[in-house]
């Protein structure tokens, strides 16, 4: 079957509700003086009004005129001064007399109406919510009431045997007449509610409107009060309706939901598989979680209703109806908005409370001296005192617990003198006693301290302790306060305040040490000065790389510069220089490496130089020239032997002059034209020294020097 909200965008449920309340706090029946107890010996408590003997008369029982007419006025209903009863005509072993004494097409009460408030998951079960007031997560349904009627309610049928003890499938069945003759209210509602959840809800304020009138204890478990809905679906936009079933007597607000959603599925699958839903009334199984017919209704009963001739009619008088009207007490919803408004409870307690009368007079009373007090007196009732109470199996009425004793434990939370849980402990030792709260903390040592001078230790040595959760802190991990609060409560034995202990934790940990201080505000200058700083721009930044390559340039054009004046003093050392210079011009594979490395490097920096300042270069180059000139001397020194021992001494001059000048030549090539050319006091002074000297200025040079020793050898 298709889930209850599939069904729902297709189809629109119609249901109805019959509530059924017995009146239990009268004393005696409805129309005879039998005692009104359910709970003696079987067929103890009857008469021969009960058992319909001949001849025996009915007397109406006036104080359940007055519950219904109460009842009335609490659901908004109009009431009707002028009703008379009827006999209903029924075979069945739970009615001795085979009729029922009930009313007939006019009740006590008619068209009244209630107001459902649906909020949460139950309001998702409604899509169309055209033409209803809105709530924040929710809305307000408007349920009209037809009537609310009198009648007696039938005997007790115990079935034996089979399973949960039901008709179906029981071995035999029992009669208690104790219970026939109990007067009864009827509540029949209009066909306006459309989920399970606001048939739910409805029987749930109905239950606490009767519970605050006093008329019954609307016990579903014993019966007191009971339900049966009526159920049809329809297409979507149709106004007609479909042809219903009805769910018997349901004792509970969860099988009454549960019973009608799977009616809803359940016919659903029928209509949209072409079948036909017949009018049965149906039985709910809780623990299948299914329907089971218990009888079909072809056509609508016949029950020969007539008005009973052993019962006059009733004129109700004004002064009658307005003394039930002066009799009402405060309704639940009434009180709610008055804990709301008037003691700033909070909504969701203030409904808890007011819904039981009981626990709204225990309120009351507890609060009467402290109102500043009131949230604090309400979480208690609510939780720690409810829970005390229902594992004892008592009631507010009953409670072991008074009124001042839960106000004093109010004030002690209120101060921070105990925690929750002590607090819960608290409502144990003090139930049955006429112990005050305080005598209790005393005497189990319980109060905590609160002074900031006996917290604040146990705070600092924590905090020192723990330096990896108060670094997570920092980082914004707010969970480890939990974990420190703990500690906080270990070392001081339970006795310190953890409230008070999370604040001055959080203080704590929120300062930044000075140690870690003056290194931020240090950096934090830093930043902000950078930051103001103006960039430099791209030639300024590649300057460096200029000056090197100017540099290079001029070291070896002052090298070149001197050559010639050493060949015309000797040519022999010219030979000697040469051969040196040709040995040094065959390095190592290491030395090759670094020098193309080196290379690279200087390359790559003058492209990223825009446009060198000329005056910076020629500055610059003089005051590296002699410690690079040195270098190449110390290489030179380096390599004589060599030189020596391989060449003859006296070899060709230019032969070997040209091999030199093409080994050194790479070096100057290295250097870009661009750096040279930016270096003009170095440049000028060596180009009338040594005219050979300018294929070292870039390649094509070289090619132009080449040229004229080809020529030569051709010719």
């Amino acid at each position: 079957m298709k889930t209850l909200n599939e069904v729902l965008k297709d189809w629109e449920a119609v249901i109805g509700l019959e509530v059924h309340t017995e009146l239990t706090t009268l004393e005696t029946k409805m129309f005879c003086g039998c005692r009104l107890s359910h709970d003696d010996e079987p067929n103890t408590n009857v008469c021969p009004v009960c058992l319909g003997m001949p001849g025996a008369l009915p007397v109406p029982n006036e104080e359940a005129i007055r519950s219904i007419v109460k009842a009335g006025l609490a659901t908004n209903c109009t009431i009707e001064k002028h009703s008379m009863f009827y006999r209903k005509h029924y075979f069945y072993p739970d009615m001795a007399k085979n009729f029922q004494t009930t009313q007939g097409p006019v009740a006590f009460c008619m068209h009244g109406h209630l107001d459902l408030e649906v909020q949460g998951p139950g309001a998702k079960e409604r899509e169309d919510r055209a033409g209803l007031e809105a709530l924040d997560d929710g809305y307000v349904a408007p349920v009209r009431i037809l009537r609310i009627h009198m009648e007696e309610d039938a005997a007790k049928m115990v079935h034996v045997g089979g399973e949960e003890g039901r008709i179906a499938s029981a071995t035999e069945s029992l009669v208690d007449y104790n219970r026939c003759g109990t007067p009864l209210i009827e509540l029949v509602t209009e066909p306006d509610l459309r989920t399970p959840e606001e048939a739910r809800l409805f029987m749930e304020k109905l239950r606490r409107t009767f519970l605050a009138l006093g008329i019954s204890d609307c016990s579903m478990e014993s019966g007191s009060m009971r339900c049966d809905g009526n159920v049809s679906l329809r297409r979507r936009g149709s106004k007609g309706l479909g042809t219903k079933t009805e769910l018997k007597n349901i004792n509970s607000f969860k099988s009454l939901h549960d019973g009608l959603e799977y009616e809803i599925r359940r016919q659903a699958e029928v209509l949209e598989g072409g079948g036909e839903v017949f009018q049965e009334t149906r039985h709910w199984e809780p623990s299948k979680k299914r329907t089971v017919v218990m009888r079909v209704k072809e056509t609508a009963d016949d029950y020969r209703l007539f008005p009973d001739p052993d019962l006059a009619p009733f004129d109700l008088s004004d002064e009658f109806v307005e003394g039930c009207r002066r009799e009402l007490p405060e309704l639940p919803d009434a009180r709610r908005d008055r804990y709301v408004a008037d003691l700033g409870l909070k909504r969701a307690d203030a409904a808890q409370l007011a819904a039981d009368p009981d626990a709204a007079a225990f309120f009351d009373a507890a609060v009467e001296g402290a109102p500043k007090l009131a949230q604090g007196i309400a979480n208690l009732l609510v939780n720690d005192v409810a829970g005390h109470l229902n594992a004892a199996g008592l009631g507010f009425s009953a409670s072991d617990v008074s009124p001042a004793q839960v106000a004093g434990l109010a004030a002690l939370l209120a101060e921070d003198a105990i925690t929750a849980r002590q607090g819960r402990e608290v409502v144990e030792l003090m139930a049955g006693t006429d112990r005050t709260p305080d005598a209790v903390v005393d005497a189990k040592g319980m109060r905590q301290v609160t002074d900031d001078g006996a917290l604040l230790p146990v705070v600092e040595a924590v905090v020192a302790d723990c330096p990896d959760q108060v670094a997570q802190f920092r980082d914004g991990n707010q969970r480890v306060v939990g974990f420190l609060v703990g500690q906080c409560m270990k070392r001081a034995k339970g006795s310190g305040n953890p409230k008070r202990f999370n604040e001055l934790l959080v203080e704590a940990m929120s300062k930044v040490p000075a140690a870690e201080a003056e290194p931020a505000a240090a950096d934090k200058g830093a930043a902000e000065k950078a930051a103001t700083k103006p960039a430099k721009p791209a030639a300024k930044q590649a300057e460096p790389a200029a000056r090197k390559a100017a540099k290079a340039a001029s070291k070896k054009t002052a090298a070149k510069k001197a050559e010639p004046a050493t060949e015309k003093a000797s040519p022999a050392k010219a030979a000697a220089r040469v051969k040196t210079t040709g040995a040094a011009a065959k390095p190592t594979a290491k030395t090759t490496g670094a020098k193309k490395t080196a290379a690279k490097k200087t390359t790559a920096a003058t492209k990223a130089a825009a446009a060198p300042e000329p005056s910076s270069s020629a500055e610059a180059a003089p005051s590296k020239t002699k410690p690079a000139a040195a270098k190449v001397e110390k290489v030179a020194a380096a390599s004589k032997p060599k030189a020596a021992a391989k060449a003859p001494a006296a070899p060709k001059t230019k032969a070997a002059t040209a091999p030199a000048k093409k080994a050194v030549a790479p070096k100057a090539a290295k250097a870009p034209a661009p750096a040279a050319d930016k270096a003009p006091a170095a440049t000028a002074e060596a180009k009338p020294a040594d005219p050979e000297a300018k294929p070292a200025k870039s390649p094509a040079g070289r090619r132009s020097a080449a040229k004229p020793s080809a020529r030569k050898r051709r010719k």
